[in-house]
């Protein structure tokens, strides 16, 4: 904001300089080319009347201006300087200086009006140029003023607008500002002061309610999924079931695994939240095998081939779940859509996970971090997988990319910061 007032100043500042040096020039044009010319023409007109008067009347002569008469056949008493001048009037190079000149005829007669505007330029500085010079002077100090003025008031903003930003957001704990100092300059920084106390009290309060929420829900969703498992064991150890029914408690036991799945990370990016997560360099080499197995088990996806290419180690300094997570919901999404081959690369300090599926449009690649976008697929889920990646990637600082076409599968790319440091 000041740089951008600086600016608007020092442009007012340019555009008054440069009118007044326009009229000024424009002043001296008018005057040269339109008051002196037609001053010397009266003063020809007037010398003509006289001299038909009578013809033996004297020549003007005066400070400023010099006559020159000759018979317009015979200009041999003519400074050879004003001979050569064409034309009924402008400036002629005569004694090292460049006077205005005007020649007018009559009854064969020629007469040379030689105008020295020196004095008159003295005084047209004196009695112009010195007063718009003055008034510029003027202009310049109450813009100045004008300009500190300007400051006074927009330093409160200013200096606020730093605390502000020098908040830590992602201390959701204490979001009070040091706004104390800023009740007491006027009227209105107090009630702009006022009014983002309000706004950060009403968004701890709310940052707070949705915490509380996702962890409690968490927790008290483990109890009743925590007994629907214990009953599915019960059964499978007393009950024989036809392939049927076997297909329908398969199905019940993957939803099972999907939403205990879906609850510890919700309850990890809470608590995360409030309380950072312990971070140590985990090698991503050793961790991918082991996803990819658990994945194979709870999805029974044996038959579809997973080639790993490692073109080096890659080391991330995040907590474990969290790298968990992402590569967990990356290679189900792939297993799940993928077809019959999905490849995996590790290359610098990327992962890429790629399938051979469907792939999808455009419209679906842009809204793929949408919560519980699903896209037209039938696959069991919910929809959430992408939008935690993304928040997890964005909360670390990674960069997640996609890269999708219908019939071409999809390419899912997760490049990890480097240097490695604490996010």
């Amino acid at each position: 904001m000041q740089s951008r007032l600086i600016r608007v100043f020092a442009v007012q500042a340019t555009i008054v300089s440069i009118a007044t040096a326009c009229g000024v020039y424009g002043a001296y044009i008018i005057a040269e080319n339109f008051l002196l010319k037609e001053a010397l023409k009266g003063e020809a007109k007037h010398y003509w009347a006289l001299y038909d008067q009578n013809g033996a009347y004297p020549l003007p002569n005066t400070n400023n201006m010099n006559a020159y008469f000759a018979p317009a056949n015979d200009l041999s008493a003519i400074p050879p300087a004003l001979q050569k001048f064409q034309g009924e009037y402008g400036r002629v190079a005569f004694q090292d200086k460049t006077p205005i000149l005007h020649v007018s005829e009559h009854q064969g007669q020629r007469l040379y009006l030689l105008f020295k505007e020196d004095q008159v330029s003295k005084l047209a500085i004196f009695f112009g140029v010195a007063p718009l010079t003055g008034v510029l002077i003027l202009i310049y100090l109450a813009s100045w003023f004008t300009f500190r003025q300007s400051q006074q008031v927009i330093n409160p903003v200013v200096q606020l607008a730093k605390v502000v930003e020098q908040t830590d957001v992602r201390n959701s704990d204490d979001l009070a500002l040091e706004l104390q100092p800023f009740h007491a300059i006027d009227a209105d920084i107090d009630a702009l002061t006022t009014a983002l106390e309000h706004f950060t009290h009403r968004l701890q309060s709310f940052l707070e309610r949705e915490r509380s929420f996702t962890r409690d829900a968490s927790h008290e969703l483990r109890t009743p999924l925590a007994v629907l498992r214990g009953s599915l064991d019960v059964l499978d150890q007393q009950e024989q079931f036809s392939g049927a029914s076997e297909k329908v408690i398969a199905r019940m036991r993957n939803t099972l695994k999907d939403m205990e799945g879906l609850i510890e990370t919700l309850l990890l990016l809470a608590r995360e939240e409030s309380e950072p997560l312990p971070a140590e360099p985990n090698l991503l080499n050793a961790l991918i095998p082991d996803v990819i197995q658990q994945l194979k088990r709870s999805l029974r996806e044996q038959a579809i081939e997973i080639n790993v290419q490692e073109n080096n180690p890659l080391q991330v300094f995040a907590p474990v779940k969290v790298l968990n997570i992402i590569l967990n919901n990356i290679l189900r999404n792939a297993l799940v859509h993928g077809g019959s081959k999905v490849d995996v690369l590790i290359s610098g300090n990327a992962v890429t996970v790629k399938d051979y599926g469907p792939g999808m449009d455009k419209e679906q690649v842009e809204r793929i971090f949408q919560p519980f976008f699903r896209g037209e697929t039938s696959a069991e889920g919910h929809g959430l997988g992408m939008a935690i990646i993304k928040r997890l990637c964005d909360r670390f600082g990674w960069q997640i990319s996609i890269y999708s076409a219908p019939g071409a599968g999809t390419a899912i790319t997760v490049s990890f910061s480097l240097p490695k440091t604490t996010p």
